[in-house]
């Protein structure tokens, strides 16, 4: 089976051809700021990425009619699941109309479905971050008519949840795994027979690379009279974390610094295990501690110091931590619609 796999994000569009699980072709196209700035916003560039989309199948010699399905990481539509959905007009309306976050991801579906259309071919979205299936306590805020939600890293927690399971020989709809992605930013789900139980998002649990993590509710509403918003969702969002505490959103750079002895860039370093740790743990009680395992995943995990940091901060727990370093999304899309396309998944109809 030949699959066509589609990963736009905000600097980069990464596209590959699998051959079942086996990665072919794979190609990452960069776009510059420079590039991007002449787009008024992120809907005006379908044409662009769709045009380059084409432009790699023609290099690679694989037309659509050479494929046997689309799938695309997905992107931001309200009333999503995790796992594979269907890509219908449905759901590219809600992509292209109402996004619950803007992000390059929305337009990779709305391509999957431009070219499978043209070649009646199948198409997937795949593990939109924004999959809504968060238990009824944790959706709970102390304001009526706001919900917690559950926007994490769905796809690589997902992906690495099924991979250990099947190491450990069980079904992932039987297990619970909590997982910790982190690098350029962070998150930790709860993936609790299947479904994402619970979450400690990017701006709940600690800073990350290049972003600020949580800020007190009360000195946040200050930090709002003092800065506008622009900067703060600057500290959010590219400006905040090692950019900020250490000039460098690159983690090698920071080990460096810390394998040359610098007293803060180890500090910086053991308090983002420390906080990694503490919010791991922060999602014991919400399965009555009953976890198969703790998954450390994300491009942080390629650090054996952090990765080892956090683990021994939850070695009294006495639940097995399973390193599996990088984001590994694209071999995830290929897997998801290999099980789609075998039967062994199946495939939501989004309604909206």
């Amino acid at each position: 089976m030949y699959t066509l796999v589609i990963n736009p994000g905000s600097t980069s569009t990464k596209v590959a051809i699998f051959e079942d699980a086996k990665e072919l072709h794979k190609k990452t196209i960069t776009h510059t700021k420079e590039e991007l700035a002449g787009f008024l916003d992120i809907p005006s560039q379908l044409d662009f990425r769709y045009n380059l989309v084409m432009k790699f199948l023609n290099e690679a010699s694989y037309p659509p009619s050479k494929l046997d399905c689309i799938i695309s990481r997905g992107g931001s539509p309200p009333n999503a699941r995790s796992g594979a959905t269907e890509i219908n007009e449905a759901l590219v309306t809600a992509l292209k109309e109402r996004p619950k976050e803007p992000h390059p991801a929305c337009l990779g579906p709305i391509i999957a479905y431009k070219l499978a259309k043209e070649a009646n071919l199948p198409a997937y979205m795949y593990d939109p971050i924004t999959a809504d299936e968060l238990n009824p306590y944790a959706r709970v805020f102390g304001m009526k008519g706001i919900e917690h939600d559950s926007m994490c890293h769905v796809l690589n927690t997902r992906a690495m949840g099924i991979a250990v399971a099947k190491e450990l020989g069980r079904p992932f709809e039987e297990s619970t795994f909590i997982v910790a992605h982190f690098g350029g930013g962070n998150s930790i789900a709860c993936w609790h027979k299947g479904l994402l139980h619970d979450v400690v998002p990017g701006d709940a649990g600690t800073f990350s690379a290049e972003r600020c993590g949580p800020i007190r509710a009360e000195r946040l509403i200050e930090l709002c009279q003092i800065y506008d918003k622009k900067t703060l969702i600057g500290w959010y969002h590219g400006k905040g974390g090692m950019v900020s505490l250490l000039g460098t959103n690159d983690l090698r750079e920071v080990r460096k610094m810390v394998e040359a002895g610098d007293e803060y860039a180890t500090l910086v370093q053991e308090a983002m295990a420390y906080q990694l740790a503490r919010s791991i743990a922060f999602l014991f009680p919400t399965v009555f501690g009953k976890v198969d395992g703790i998954i450390l995943t994300g491009g942080g995990a390629y650090w054996d110091k952090l990765a080892n940091d956090v683990s021994e901060r939850l070695a009294f727990l006495n639940v097995p931590v399973f390193v599996r370093p990088g984001e590994n999304e694209m071999q995830a899309l290929a897997e998801g619609a290999l099980r789609v396309m075998a039967g062994e998944e199946k495939a939501y109809i989004y309604e909206g």
